[in-house]
């Protein structure tokens, strides 16, 4: 083995000042900040493409809400969730991901738009916060609610259209959300406006070809008098109530010889319970319907003037839908009206058009089958007629037979037996002479 010495290591008699060394270290973590936030970001524009791929996949309203909500928790790294669907300035769906079953029952019923997510609504841009509770527009939570602080929510923008808002709380970072949380949640929202719009509008057709298939199927039926026509109106509540997904339908009539009062005449669904009942017209949703001569829809029944009588017989009615029937017996006027409640989306256009179209076909169904039910019995009560004057042309025949050969014998017979048979023939020209008069009156 050699005995010469190891040649010295590369770094041996390097030195730095200490000052130079310093300046290095802090470039060294800068540069190794500067990269982990790279990284940071890369990571989070990965996860905003592959929320936006998984968005804009074609899926069904309901699930494109909640793959949505989950998207934009995981993208900002909060604790809940939520995305609300706005019609008219009004939240009508609303979709939250973070609590568990048991947490959800407990607080009861869902958002209707109130406190801050009603200034979203109203307002429809970026708003963050670090203390949710300290804004002016808080109304704070139900007593079962989750604690929530920090607050994020982003309008759904399609084509200047504003379809719902996102919301995200509680993040799991120090300090909040961020700026860089907010244009993240904005871009998603933007992707997400517009699978939103779409999803709405092809819903709406969906919709749309459900009523029209179960229209022509009523008017069919009720055509070929496959239902007695006591049970006609039963079957047309039946079928819009489960076409509409109603919470309760109801026929209301008005007499023209009581026009202050409209009587339940037919009911289906949750509604059974009114049935026979009776109310004012004046200022009611009935009495919109028939001035309207249209659809009527009220968003939320609480609110509505119109419909204090609805909402105090039934507390879970929350939004309605009426419009004008023309199947009504002489000397009156129906309207029929949709119900749903709280938890359900509330009633909008598409269903007030479908339900116009449909009670308007189906009540010229109805019109053509009793005029077809009055043709047919006319047409019994004439062949019952022509029986009739046949069988009297054939029983006056033979009378008169009867009473010619009467005749014929008695003119050979004895006194005594002439008179009792002329009497007999003076008795069947009687009863010739009442069964023309009855038959044929003049």
């Amino acid at each position: 083995m050699s005995d010469r010495p190891e040649p010295p290591s590369p770094s041996e008699g390097l030195a730095f000042p200490t000052v130079a060394r310093l300046e290095l270290d802090d470039l060294l973590d800068q540069l190794i900040d500067r990269a982990t936030e790279v990284k940071l970001t890369q990571g989070r524009l990965r996860g905003l493409l592959d929320a936006v791929h998984h968005i804009t996949a074609g899926l069904e309203l309901d699930d494109l809400v909640a793959r949505i909500a989950e998207n934009a928790r995981s993208l900002v790294q909060a604790r809940y969730a939520a995305l609300g669907i706005v019609r008219d300035g009004r939240l009508i769906r609303f979709v939250h991901i973070g609590m568990d079953a048991g947490t959800v029952a407990r607080i009861g019923a869902l958002p209707q738009g109130k406190g801050v997510l009603g200034e979203l609504i109203d307002h429809p841009r970026a708003l963050r916060l670090d203390d949710l509770s300290a804004h002016p527009s808080a109304v704070g939570f139900p007593a079962e609610h989750p604690p929530m602080r920090s607050f994020l929510g982003v309008p759904l923008l399609a084509g200047g259209t504003v379809y719902g808002n996102l919301y995200v709380t509680e993040s799991e970072h120090e300090g909040g959300f961020g700026a860089d949380d907010e244009q993240l949640l904005t871009a998603l929202a933007g992707a997400a406006g517009i699978a939103v719009e779409n999803a709405l509008l092809l819903d709406g057709e969906r919709r749309r070809a459900r009523w029209q298939a179960a229209s022509a199927e009523m008017a069919s039926s009720l055509l070929a008098g496959e239902l007695p026509p006591e049970e006609e109106l039963q079957h047309l509540l039946d079928v819009a109530v489960d076409i509409a997904r109603a919470h309760g339908a109801a026929v209301t009539e008005v007499a023209d010889a009581d026009p202050t009062t409209a009587r339940v005449v037919v009911v289906a669904g949750d509604l059974a319970h009114w049935a026979g009942r009776t109310a004012g017209v004046a200022g009611s949703i009935t009495q919109a319907a028939l001035d309207a001569d249209g659809p009527v829809l009220v968003p939320d029944a609480t609110t509505d003037p119109r419909t204090t009588g609805v909402v105090a017989r039934a507390p879970e009615v929350r939004s309605m839908l009426a419009v004008p029937l023309d199947a009504s017996p002489p000397g009156s006027r129906s309207v029929l009206v949709l119900t749903r409640t709280a938890d359900d989306e509330v009633f909008g256009p598409v269903e007030a058009e479908m339900l116009l179209a449909f009670a308007a076909h189906a009540t010229t169904a109805i019109e053509l089958g009793r005029g077809r039910r009055d043709r047919e019995a006319v047409r019994a009560l004439e062949d019952r007629e022509q029986l009739v004057l046949s069988l009297s042309e054939q029983v006056l025949h033979r009378i008169q037979r009867v009473g010619l050969a009467l005749t014929a014998a008695a003119s050979g017979a004895e006194p005594t037996l002439r008179d009792q048979l002329l009497a007999q023939v003076a008795e069947l020209d009687d009863v010739t002479r009442a069964v023309r008069d009855t038959v044929f009156p003049r």
